[in-house]
Order: structure tokens, then sequence, then C-alpha cells
């Protein structure tokens, strides 16, 4: 291992915000503060008096598998706990209430008091830092350097007061861990999960599943963003010079063929491995002893969000068309809770039939006097703040993948 002595610069962290309270603190004084910081919230948490709410979430991480079998049990106990903590602080519990970052951020009683610096910090972490999967790239001073395996970004991450110094890591091991950012520095928020060198494949593909969460986390990387919009907006023009539209209804075989002629028309890209969230929903189409003649299926695509499969169109168009069963604004109280439709399906829909949406959305919100032309994109930017985000629906993988996995 080569060891490269470069000390700690200005340049190094970023913009110096002189302006703030944390401008009249050196560099190293900041990132010990961090530090000193984020145990502070950690200690806080696993207080007595918070035990029971430890306890539940301790339970939810448990149940969602959030942490490997492949340990010991007493590790694997301990493990599970730090996860639940790290939460509580960072994320908030599974039920109702923030996280303690944000409850101080918004001078709700905790039972802390912070400084201005503490509080300037905070503010850096009212979005959770960065969690993610990492490898060890190299080593310098105080600082590891961590390769994410999710945004394809390098992050110089401060060791010289967290509980596992750099000289504990070593190139090429996989991690998981929370960083938080001190400017353009960082610090861990909590002791790494290192995996062996062996098991780096498990771990990146263990990548995948994070992919598809939203936001996406490689889209921190504006690089991989501008490409996978890029990538979008060509398979947008694909998909309507290949069928006509934006949506091909029809029979599970019938939508199922032009799904495999359309990714036959895109073809794969060659410098990044692409995902495409609509292989998720194969598991809800019938099997060959379905009615043959049931034409519910859809194939859509929009030009950000992408492309998706959907297995209840034929049933939603109906909703939506006349007349105005009794029925309709019912199931269409049930499509507006489901997390799973997505608001731009319900957009195209209202779109191709306007005839009675603002008795159908009226009926089925309870809202007397409801207008779609004047409330209609408030309510679906309510029901998914996600669909906000001008991201596409494309999940781009690291291209430390194609470095990492071997070949099918």
């Amino acid at each position: 291992m080569t060891w490269t002595p470069i000390s700690i610069s200005a340049e190094q962290a970023g913009p110096d915000p002189a302006l703030g309270p944390l401008g009249r603190l050196t560099l190293h004084e900041r990132l010990d503060l961090a530090t000193r910081l984020e145990r502070c919230l950690v200690e806080h948490v696993r207080r007595p008096g918070n035990a029971e709410a430890v306890r539940r979430q301790t339970a939810y991480v448990r149940s969602e598998s959030l942490v490997p079998d492949d340990v010991d049990t007493e590790l694997r106990d301990a493990m599970t706990r730090d996860c639940a903590v790290d939460m509580l602080v960072h994320v908030g519990p599974r039920e109702a209430g923030g996280s303690l970052v944000g409850r101080l951020l918004g001078d709700e009683p905790t039972g802390l008091t912070v400084t201005d610096s503490e509080r300037a910090l905070l503010e850096q972490w009212r979005d959770g830092g960065v969690l993610g999967y990492f490898m060890v790239t190299d080593l310098v001073d105080e600082h590891a350097v961590l390769h994410n395996l999710e945004d394809d970004l390098e992050y110089r991450v401060y060791t010289g007061c967290s509980e596992i110094r750099s000289t504990a890591l070593v190139p090429g091991l996989p991690l998981s861990v929370r960083l938080l950012p001190v400017g353009a520095a960082w610090i861990f928020a909590d002791t790494p999960l290192v995996f062996s060198p062996s098991s780096v494949v498990g771990v990146v593909r263990g990548v995948v599943g994070l992919l598809t969460s939203t936001p996406c986390p490689a889209y921190r990387n504006p690089r991989t963003l501008a490409r996978a919009r890029e990538l979008v907006a060509d398979h947008h023009r694909a998909f309507r010079d290949l069928f006509g539209d934006v949506l091909v209804l029809g029979t599970a075989s019938h939508v199922m063929d032009c799904y495999l002629r359309f990714k036959a028309r895109i073809g794969v890209p060659a410098e990044e491995f692409a995902l495409f969230p609509s292989l998720r929903d194969e598991r809800w189409l019938p099997d060959d002893a379905a009615d043959p003649d049931d034409e519910a299926f859809a194939l859509v695509h929009h030009p950000v969000k992408g492309l998706r499969l959907l297995d209840w169109y034929a049933q939603l168009r109906e909703v939506h068309t006349a007349p105005l069963a009794s029925w309709k604004p019912e199931r269409l109280a049930q499509v507006l809770a489901d997390p799973d439709v997505p608001s731009w399906v319900l957009d195209l829909l209202a779109e191709r039939h306007p005839d009675h949406l603002d008795a159908l959305y009226g009926a089925a919100t309870g809202r007397q006097g409801f207008v779609w032309a004047r409330d209609g994109a408030a309510l679906l930017r309510d029901r998914e703040p996600a669909a906000g985000r001008d991201e596409p629906g494309i999940v781009m993988a690291s291209s430390i993948m194609g470095r990492v996995l071997p070949p099918d």
C-alpha cells in the first residue's frame, strides 16, 4: 500500500462558510465538532427514555431483513440495533414522526440544545446524508477515499475522530455506511459495516435493489442523470415510432410481444447497464391458463418516467369513461390510495377521457366543487410527491458493476 501524504486543505473541504457560525472554525475543528455532534445524537436516542422507540424500530429492521444473515447471532443483534438507532436519528421511526435531526431543526422538544455551529451542521444533514455501499479506493492521511457503488462518485471521508481509523481500511474493501457532509468533506455517521473482499459480487448485486428506489441514488451523479434523461427521450421516440402511440393495449401475450419488440428496437446501451422498472411488474401477468381474450393489459411509455407494464389499465380506463356508474368513484378512491399507481398514468387517462372528471374525482375524494382543470394537478402531486421530480424512469446502474459482476 502506497500512502500519499497530502494535507487537508481548504480546497479539499470545499467552500468555506465564512459568513456562518462554522466560518469561525478551522476545517479540523469543524470535522471534530461534526463527529462529536453525531455521537451526541446517537447517545440521546439510546437513552432509557427512548427504549420503546428503539425496540419498535429494531423489530422493524429485523422484519425487513435490513441486516445480513451470514453473521453470528450476537453481532447481528448489535448491527440490527445500530441500524435502528441510525434510522431514528436520520430518517425517523417507521410510525409517524420525524428524525431526531428534523425535530431539532424544527425546534420540537427533544431534551437537547444545540449551538449555532451545531445547527449549521444539522442543516447539512437534513436530508440524511448519503447511505449506501462503497469500495475503499485510497487512503490519504486521516481520510479514506470511498467509491459509491450506486452513484459512481468518490467521497473523501475524515476518519480522525471516528471509531474506525483509516488504518483499519484497505483499498478494495467493500462496506456499507451512512456518510454525513461537513461542507465538501464527509464523516462516518456510525461504524461502517465492513464486508470481506471475497463478498464484493454479492454486495454489488445487492446494490441493484437500492437503485430502484426513489429518488434513485445513481442520480446524485449529474453525468448519470444527464445520460439517463437522454436514453429515456430516445426510448420514447422509439416507442412512438414503433407503435404510433405512447400506449399499447391488449392481452398479456400481445403486450409482452410488444415489450420484446420494443426492447429489441432500443438495444442495450453500450456504456452502461440499465434496468427497466417495468420488468418487476412481469410477475403480475397471468399464466398461460388465463383468458386469452382478456385485453386488460397495457404497455405505456412516458417521456420522462419511462416504461411501465400495467395489468389494471383496462379497468381504470373503464372508470374514466362514461357513463358515471355508482361503483366508479369508490374504485377510483382505492386507486388514489394505491402508491403503485403512477400519477402520470392517471393524468394520461384524464387527458384521453375528460367527459366526467369533475364529478368522478369530486366523488372519489369527497371534495365538493372539485374541478379537474383547476384541482387535478395538485391532487396528483399530493398523492405522489415523487412524481414532481424530473427524474428519468430508467434505473442506471453504477459502471463498477460491469467491472465486478461476472457475465451471466
